[in-house]
């Protein structure tokens, strides 16, 4: 009898066991990829340097050079941290309030920095930027997560502190707090990844900032299941932040001038701030700087919203290749051809394809065109169970 109640015990708890590491599950609504759904097809090269971006500041023929560039996929992740290291970097030197001060790149580390210098009291006299609207800032899908940037591993513990110094900026944001920026800028949601996805948010995990990631199975209503992890973190609208980034620029009368900046003796100020991304390359003669490309394609309004209050960042198995999908709830879209801006029900993506600079301009289309059939085939199969319908 007691070998009995024994076995009868141990399958009790078994079965408890089991029961408590079922994931949850989590109903969604996919997004409908079809012909007609899709918006705008977009090309976005990531500025990534290699080994760590570049917070630095140094002398060069009489100037006062402040680097901030190099970020990769993680500008909007890093962005407030950056800006107050390198503006702390600049502080060191002792600077007069009334020294003229140049900021080379408009994309979101160029505008906040400028912004922030000016609310500090120091004299920006004009933002250049080789062209306001074909910057990665306003094409990034709005992501926070330390994820598509380059980092060595002795400088992981400096990019979790700018990551946690960034997303505490965005809680002062989304509690309407910040000074400049409004809340509909930012969402805190939840995100889903695959368990061998490096999510980009654990740092904060480790830290208490967000809950405990969750073991959750996917269903989108169409037989389709995944088992996944759920974290929460914020969605950036980087649209809506961009636009407001360039209208305080307009309150605090910056300047902003399109023109091209190849070295650092065009600029007449003894003081700069670079900010150029991908222009460092140039500027710094940095060989450690990677242009990254990256494919997105927007939704319309056919693809239905029920998709706008989740995020996915998984990687997957396509052509026996590991290759990555990401929807974001972007609601509109800003590029060089339509600067007013085109309403969209969400963005999917992506690729991080380096080196592509070495590329002729039609291998780089045949790579484009391939890409974005790459990318819709695997979206579609994640959501809806099928390869892309043309």
């Amino acid at each position: 009898m007691f070998s009995t109640i024994k076995i009868s015990l141990t399958t009790f708890f078994c079965s408890v066991a089991l029961c408590a590491a079922e994931p949850k599950m989590i109903k969604l609504s996919p997004p409908q990829i079809s012909t007609g759904t899709l918006s705008e097809k977009i090309v976005c090269t990531r500025p990534m340097r290699d080994g760590k971006f570049n917070i630095s500041l140094e002398y060069l023929n009489g100037k006062t050079i402040v680097n901030c560039y190099g970020h990769g996929g993680s500008g909007w992740t890093t962005l407030f941290g950056s800006v107050d290291k390198a503006i702390e970097l600049f502080k060191t030197t002792n600077p007069d309030l009334n020294t003229p001060i140049r900021i080379i790149g408009s994309g979101c580390m160029g505008l906040t920095t400028a912004i922030e210098l000016t609310r500090q009291g120091y004299n920006v006299v004009g933002i250049s930027t080789k062209s306001l609207y074909d910057t990665p800032s306003w094409k990034a899908a709005g992501y926070f997560a330390l994820v598509s940037v380059k980092t060595s591993p002795e400088e992981q513990a400096s990019l979790n502190e700018i990551g946690l110094n960034t997303f505490l900026t965005y809680q002062k944001i989304d509690q309407g707090t910040h000074p400049y920026i409004s809340k509909e800028a930012v969402r805190y949601m939840p995100v889903y990844c695959s368990i061998d996805t490096a999510a980009g948010v654990e740092d904060l995990e480790a830290r208490g900032m967000i809950p405990p990631k969750e073991y959750v199975t996917l269903d989108f209503g169409n037989v389709i299941h995944h088992d996944y992890v759920k974290y929460m973190t914020y969605f950036m609208n980087t649209t809506t932040l961009m636009r407001q980034l360039t209208n305080e620029t307009k309150r605090l009368t910056i300047e902003i001038e399109e023109h091209n900046i190849s070295s650092f003796n065009q600029v007449s100020e003894d003081v700069i701030f670079n900010c150029s991304g991908l222009g460092g390359k140039e500027l710094n003669s940095d060989v450690g700087m990677i242009p990254v490309r990256g494919h997105l394609i927007t939704l319309n309004e056919s693809a239905d919203d029920g998709h706008m209050d989740y995020m996915i960042y998984t990687k997957v198995k396509q052509d026996g290749k590991e290759e990555y999908i990401y929807m974001f709830p972007k609601n509109i879209s800003v590029t060089p051809e339509n600067k007013e801006g085109l309403a969209c029900v969400g963005v999917l993506g992506g690729t991080f394809i380096p080196h592509v600079d070495k590329l002729s301009i039609s291998q780089q289309e045949e790579l484009d065109r391939i890409e974005f059939k790459r990318m819709l085939d695997r979206n579609s199969a994640f959501f809806l169970g099928h390869p892309f319908n043309e």
